[in-house]
């Protein structure tokens, strides 16, 4: 029986589509800039690739896609928008509901990666922070999802094994499959860019549960074994 949910925030918990479409063309913009021509359909294209390819970081990918992989642009322009982005927490309507159903199960929560002070303030002010238990795994930590060792830290923090922890997530490469590579419970909700466009690439890619929106999740949780 699971007795804790490890949640990648980003699109389960918040709202992406406006930081994602900021973010597009703010690397079309970085691109264009650094002598490379953007037309639309490369940058569809260059997006189409970063999620299909499964790349871990995919506005890095987009970059390196449009600036046809010449390495040394593409490190000049990944470390522009890294500099320039500035996301902002949109708090998803359902996310207190979807974190209260968790905690009606007797689950703690955790995080896959560590809120960001824009994050921590938006959950505050959604009054959603004091329902998660682990906000992730350390600043310092240098290797981050898809690697597994994140999973196991935050499950060895926990004091659990992996078959007592749920992972719940919307991309199948950076949750699906190193939740499963450890024999986690996995749940894929298919919401956000990924969610909604990456398929499973072999068995290891396919998850125990899956949820088409954060309606039929709240639906689903409860019916976790």
């Amino acid at each position: 029986m699971a007795s804790a949910i490890i949640i990648d925030v980003m699109d389960v918990l918040t709202d992406e589509e406006r930081n994602d479409s900021e973010a597009i063309s703010l690397v079309r913009q970085i691109v264009a800039t650094a002598g490379q021509r953007v037309t639309e359909d490369a940058l569809v294209d260059a997006e189409k690739f970063a999620i299909e390819s499964f790349a871990p970081h995919a506005f890095d990918a987009m970059i390196f896609k449009l600036v046809n992989r010449d390495t040394t642009l593409a490190l000049r322009c990944i470390s522009a928008f890294r500099k320039n982005f500035k996301p902002t927490t949109v708090v998803r309507p359902e996310a207190a509901e979807i974190l209260q159903v968790c905690k009606s199960r007797g689950w703690r929560i955790g995080t896959t990666a560590t809120l960001t002070e824009e994050q921590a303030g938006a959950f505050e002010r959604a009054r959603i922070l004091p329902l998660i238990d682990l906000p992730g795994p350390p600043r310092a930590m240098k290797i981050e999802l898809p690697d597994p060792r994140v999973l196991e830290f935050l499950l060895g923090t926990l004091g659990i094994a992996p078959g007592e922890c749920v992972m719940l997530g919307t991309r199948i490469d950076n949750n699906i499959r190193p939740a499963n590579m450890i024999r986690m419970t996995t749940i894929h909700v298919q919401l956000g860019r990924h969610g909604q466009n990456q398929l499973p690439r072999d068995l290891k890619d396919v998850p125990d549960y899956e949820a088409p929106n954060a309606a039929s999740l709240l639906h689903v949780l409860p019916t976790v074994v």
